[in-house]
């Protein structure tokens, strides 16, 4: 029996099993593509974290200290800021991969 016709077969008010684990497949295709995005945002973020480094350096080796203790706090806010970023990523993701998992 081909997939289509099983979907027939199933009855009024049944799931289909054969568009049931392509949403599933979908879904877990568009979390795929988020999880790549959150880790180029990631790389992009950790670039700006190592500029904001850099300066924190610069401003303790030339002796002065006039900016050290500000970038020192906007580097513990940005840190704070990304890290519940991602944990909010990874709770969505998960119960999206949960719930393909399901429809599977």
């Amino acid at each position: 029996m081909r997939n289509n016709q099983s979907c027939i077969n199933a009855g009024a008010g049944s799931a289909c099993p054969k568009k049931l684990n392509d949403a599933a497949i979908s879904a877990t295709a568009q979390i795929a593509d988020d999880a790549l995005e959150l880790l180029r945002a990631t790389h992009e973020r950790l670039m700006h974290m190592r500029t904001l480094f850099c300066a924190i350096k610069a401003d303790h080796r030339d002796g002065r200290h006039l900016h050290t203790a500000d970038l020192s706090d906007l580097g513990g806010f940005l840190g704070d800021d990304w890290g519940n970023y991602i944990d909010d990523q990874i709770g969505h993701m998960q119960k999206g991969l949960d719930a393909a998992e399901v429809a599977q």
